[in-house]
C-alpha cells in the first residue's frame, strides 16, 4: 500500500482521494462501522475564500482581503504561530474545491450566512457553501454505512432555514413534504451526511480501499525513523498495515476520553455532539513517536440541549439561547455580554489573571412562555432529568440554581426595564454589530422575563469536537517539539492543532472547509514528498 489514511470523516476522504487520483493506492482505516465521523453529523457548511461559486456570481474576493480577514477576526497573538498555515489554508481551498468537484458528484452552493465578523477588514459574504443533496444510492454496498446524524438531513441548508424547522419543526416539516418525499424515494440526503457520500464516492472511484471497524493503535517506523504503516486490530487480530510513502492522520479529536478531556480542556463539559469513537487515538499514536502538541484546550463550542444517541446521552447541536426572552447570568447573578453576540459562547471560557474561570457556572434565565414557544427545548429536556429547572418564583429559581437571589432579581428586573425602552444600556443587544442586527430582525430584540414558572438551563460549554492537537508545518507534516518533521506523518482535522481554535472566523464552515483543504494539503505534500517513486 503506499498511503494510509486513519479516519473517514472530510479531511480523511479529500485526502485520501487526492492521493488515489494520483495514482497512488489508498487505503482507509475506520474504527467503527459507520463512515464519516463528526463530519457526517454536521451541517456540512463549507467555509472557503474566493471559491469559484463566488467568481461566476461576480462577487469579488481574493486571497489578500481572505488573509486581512483570518487576521483580524482570529484571537489575540495568534498570527506569529499560524500566519503561514492561514495561508496555505487560503491558497489551496479554491484549487481544493476544484478538484472534489472535478472527481466526485459533489456539488455545492452560495450560502447567505451573517458573519459575525462582518465588520472585520477582508470580511465577505460570498465565503460560505453548501452541499447539493445526492442520493446514498450511488455506494452501493456502502449506501447504509454513512453515519447518520441527531438532526434531519433530507433538507439542504437554505431549505432548513426557510422552513425554521428548529422553532416550528411540525409546520416546517409539511410545508416541505413535498420534497422531503422526492428526497426519500431517491435516498438522496445533503448537509454533512451529503457531504461524505459524495467525498465517498469519488474515493471508490478512484480505487480506494476502506476497512471498517478496524481500530489503529500504533504507528510504524522504519530504520531511518520514518512512519511507514500502522498497527491495527480487527476482530481481536493485531497486525500491520504497511505504507510505502507515508501515514495521514484525520481521526477526530479527544473529546470522548475522560482523562484527555480533563486534562486538556479548561473547562466542564455538558455534552458531546460527536461520534463517541472520538477517544484521542491519532493524538496517542503521534505522542508516542514524539510530536508535540498546540492549542489543546480549544475546541468547538457551543450551548446544546440533551439527546439520546447510540444509547448514549449526546448534544443536539442548536442554538438554543438566543430568545427574545432568555437573558444569560454569570455565577454572580449578573449578566456579562450580550446574548446575540455570536461569540458569547467564548466568553463563558474567559479567565483572569490566576488562569480560573470567571463566568462559571453561568445559567440561561427564562420563563414558560419561551419554553412552549421552543417545542425542541419541550422535547428534549426529558433526555436528562434536571437539565432545565422549573420555579414558581425567581428567588425559587435563584435557590434551584445555586445564584445569588437579590442580584438575579435585580439583573431580571433591569433586562425587563431595557425590554420596555426597546434599549439595552448594558450590552447593546441587538444592534452591536451586523450580526446581531440580523438576528433581532428575524427573532426580535427583547421581551420581559414576567410570567411563571420561571426556567433556568446551565450554559456550560458543549463539545462539536476538540481542535486541539498535533502541531503542523504548512504542509500538514508532524512535527517535534524541536521543531523538526516527522517524516511520512500528516495531520489533518480535529487531530492537527487547528489554527483557528475556537474562535473561529465566519458564523459555520469554518471545520469542513478548511479541514478538507488541510486534507488535501496534507496529500498534495505528501505526493510531492514522493515524487521519485
Amino acid at each position: 500500500m503506499d498511503v494510509v489514511v486513519v479516519g473517514s470523516g472530510a479531511a480523511a476522504l479529500t485526502a485520501a482521494m487526492t492521493a488515489a487520483v494520483a495514482g497512488k493506492s489508498v487505503h482507509i482505516l475506520e474504527k467503527t462501522a459507520w463512515i464519516g465521523g463528526t463530519s457526517a453529523m454536521s451541517g456540512g457548511m463549507t467555509w472557503i475564500p474566493t471559491n469559484h461559486y463566488a467568481a461566476e456570481a461576480g462577487l469579488a474576493d481574493s486571497t489578500e482581503e481572505a488573509m486581512a480577514y483570518m487576521r483580524a477576526a482570529s484571537p489575540p497573538g495568534w498570527q506569529e504561530s499560524e500566519d503561514a498555515l492561514w495561508q496555505a489554508q487560503i491558497e489551496n481551498g479554491p484549487e481544493m474545491l476544484r478538484f472534489v468537484e472535478a472527481h466526485s458528484p459533489l456539488r455545492f452552493c452560495l450560502t447567505d450566512v451573517p458573519d459575525p465578523f462582518e465588520d472585520a477588514p477582508g470580511a465577505k459574504a460570498s465565503r460560505v457553501l453548501s452541499v447539493e443533496p445526492i442520493s446514498k444510492r450511488i455506494l452501493g454496498a456502502y449506501r447504509n454505512r454513512i453515519r447518520r446524524s441527531t438532526v434531519p438531513q433530507r433538507l439542504t441548508y437554505h431549505e432548513t432555514m426557510a422552513a425554521n424547522l428548529f422553532r416550528h419543526p411540525i409546520r416546517g416539516m409539511m410545508g416541505q413534504w413535498l420534497t422531503l418525499l422526492r428526497r426519500w424515494r431517491s435516498d438522496s440526503i445533503a448537509q454533512g451526511g451529503g457531504l461524505i457520500v459524495g467525498l465517498l464516492k469519488g474515493c471508490l472511484d478512484a480505487g480506494c480501499t476502506i476497512e471498517l471497524s478496524t481500530r489503529a493503535c500504533a504507528l510504524t517506523l522504519d530504520e531511518t525513523g520514518a512512519v511507514n504503516g500502522v498497527e491495527i486490530v480487527r476482530d481481536g487480530i493485531c497486525e500491520v498495515v504497511h505504507a510505502r510513502m507515508g501515514v495521514i492522520l484525520a481521526s477526530g479529536g479527544f473529546e470522548w476520553d475522560a482523562e484527555m478531556l480533563a486534562r486538556h480542556f479548561p473547562s466542564e463539559v455538558d455534552f458531546k455532539s460527536g461520534p463517541s469513537s472520538n477517544e484521542g487515538d491519532g493524538h496517542k499514536m503521534a505522542e508516542a513517536i514524539g510530536a508535540t502538541f498546540a492549542h489543546m484546550d480549544q475546541g468547538n463550542i457551543v450551548i446544546q440541549p440533551p439527546i439520546r444517541y447510540e444509547g448514549k446521552l449526546h448534544g443536539l447541536p442548536l442554538r438554543i439561547h438566543t430568545e427574545p426572552d432568555a437573558i444569560i447570568v454569570d455565577r454572580n447573578g449578573r449578566r456579562f455580554a450580550s446574548e446575540y453576540e455570536y461569540w458569547v459562547y467564548d466568553r463563558i471560557m474567559d479567565r483572569d489573571e490566576n488562569g480560573d474561570l470567571i463566568h462559571q457556572p453561568a445559567w440561561v434565565i427564562s420563563h414558560w412562555p419561551m419554553v412552549r414557544r421552543t417545542p425542541l427545548i419541550r422535547w428534549f429536556r426529558h433526555f436528562k432529568l434536571g437539565w432545565l429547572l422549573k420555579a414558581r418564583s425567581i428567588e425559587e429559581l435563584a435557590a434551584k440554581t445555586g445564584l445569588p437571589p437579590a442580584n438575579l432579581i435585580e439583573t431580571v428586573a433591569r433586562f425587563n426595564g431595557f425590554a420596555r425602552t426597546g434599549k439595552d444600556l448594558d450590552f447593546d443587544r441587538g444592534a452591536a454589530s451586523p450580526y446581531e442586527r440580523s438576528l433581532a430582525s428575524r427573532l426580535g430584540t427583547m421581551r420581559e422575563i414576567d410570567r411563571p414558572p420561571y426556567v433556568a438551563y446551565r450554559f456550560r460549554p458543549s463539545l462539536l469536537g476538540t481542535k486541539g492537537g498535533v502541531r503542523t508545518d504548512s504542509t500538514g507534516l508532524a512535527l517535534r517539539a524541536d521543531g523538526s518533521g516527522i517524516p511520512g506523518l500528516y495531520c489533518a482535522g480535529n487531530v492537527m492543532a487547528n489554527p483557528t481554535g475556537a474562535r473561529t472566523p465566519s458564523q459555520v464552515g469554518t471545520t469542513i472547509g478548511p479541514y478538507m483543504t488541510w486534507g488535501y494539503i496534507c496529500a498534495r505534500a505528501l505526493l510531492k514528498q514522493n515524487a521519485a517513486r
